[in-house]
C-alpha cells in the first residue's frame, strides 16, 4: 500500500503487515450484510505505507484442511 492508501479485508484473511502499516477494526455496515452476508460482523481496514500479506482462508480453516494429514492420538 502506498502512503494514504487503505484496503478493507475480512479480519480472518490478514496474515501479516509491515510495522509501518496501521489497522482498525470496523463493523460491517447494514443489517442485511451483518445477518446475510456470511462474512461476519467485523472487517479490518489496513492503511499504508507498507506491504500487507493476505491468506486465502482463515487460519482455522487452514488447520481444518490440514488435520486429516496429521497422525491422530487414537
Amino acid at each position: 500500500l502506498g502512503a494514504g492508501d487503505s484496503m478493507i479485508v475480512d479480519t480472518g484473511y490478514l496474515a501479516a503487515m509491515d510495522a509501518s502499516c496501521s489497522m482498525d477494526i470496523v463493523t460491517v455496515p447494514g443489517v442485511k450484510n451483518m445477518l446475510l452476508g456470511g462474512e461476519g460482523l467485523f472487517n479490518t481496514v489496513v492503511r499504508g505505507p507498507g506491504k500487507i500479506y493476505l491468506q486465502t482462508m482463515p487460519i482455522s480453516s487452514v488447520a481444518g484442511a490440514l488435520r486429516p494429514f496429521f497422525p491422530s492420538s487414537k
